[in-house]
């Protein structure tokens, strides 16, 4: 099973894989600056070098980037998008420098005051509401700008769907497919959040549930675009919206569903990372349940 964490990198990012070294994962997500931070200092070169060396002498992969939380790559204001550009490029050369194999972020949001989420739009040539439109059309131009501004970067942009709330884009598959089909190639992929599947209305808890969420992740973004598991169990009841991640099996996705998840044979083969509460004294524990409900068939 490729299975690892999101692992903390402020002892420096060789910490981090000694750390998933010990904790026995076959695969490690990180931040390579502060989330919360616009910017951050450059990389020192020789620090980067030797961690990217001891990534590649340790044979776990993949290694997994995460974006800022502050990005927006669908802001209204141009400015904010702009800014937004700029760090995504910057967090993109980053990621490249640390040898990263893929680069998660989460499609923004929209901030249509007057947007019905409910609502289809009228024009028939087009499948979302007006503010849905407007945001998925920016995210798509700001995901083309930062892949033709970092045209030697092999590191691979997985668009995460979200949880859906507010006016956050990526809760539908369809607004991840939205994106690779006005942006084609083959540096995008997809991230697929359990959390933000059962937040979103995916009732992946169930096997009925878990099925349907395939078929519909297939039918939108194709599962040869799916790349990256973050499999979290969720505190929020299923389709409230809430981006509240538990620890795997005590959430109410459950026990039942998570071994579903972490067994179903279109997805077994894929990383799975996680992304629990309380990593200093619960990550551990929460690996262990993961690797007891693999063996659970």
């Amino acid at each position: 099973m490729i299975l690892g964490a999101h692992l903390p990198t402020a002892k420096g990012f060789e910490a981090a894989l000694r750390q998933a070294q010990e904790l026995k994962c076959s695969c490690l997500q990180i931040f390579s600056k502060s989330p919360r931070q616009w910017q951050a200092p450059p990389l020192d070169a020789a620090k980067a070098a030797a961690f990217r060396s001891a990534w590649q002498e340790s044979k776990l992969a993949p290694l997994v980037a995460h974006d800022s939380y502050l990005i927006n790559l669908a802001a209204p204001d141009d400015i904010i998008r702009e800014k937004s550009i700029a760090a995504m490029i910057d967090e993109v050369e980053r990621a490249e420098t640390l040898g990263c194999d893929y680069l998660v972020t989460h499609c923004g949001a929209h901030l249509a005051k007057d947007c019905d989420e409910g609502s289809l739009f009228n024009d028939s040539s087009r499948s979302f509401p007006p503010g849905v439109e407007a945001g998925l059309d920016r995210l798509a131009a700001s995901v083309r700008t930062v892949l033709e501004r970092t045209p030697e970067a092999r590191v691979r942009i997985a668009l995460e769907n979200t949880a859906g709330q507010g006016t956050c884009l990526g809760g539908p598959f369809e607004h991840l497919a939205r994106v690779l089909q006005e942006v084609p190639s083959e540096r995008l992929a997809v991230c697929f959040d359990t959390c933000h599947a059962f937040a979103t209305g995916h009732d992946v808890s169930t096997e009925a549930g878990l099925e349907a969420t395939i078929a519909n992740l297939d039918h939108t973004v194709g599962l040869n675009n799916l790349k990256v598991i973050h499999l979290n169990d969720s505190k929020g009841e299923l389709g409230r919206h809430l981006d509240r991640h538990e620890h795997i099996g005590q959430g109410l996705i459950g026990q039942e569903g998570m071994r579903r998840i972490v067994n179903h044979p279109k997805l077994s083969h894929l990383p799975f990372i996680l992304e629990t509460p309380d990593l200093e004294t619960m990550l551990e524990k929460n690996l262990d349940a993961v690797r007891a409900l693999r063996q659970m068939q």
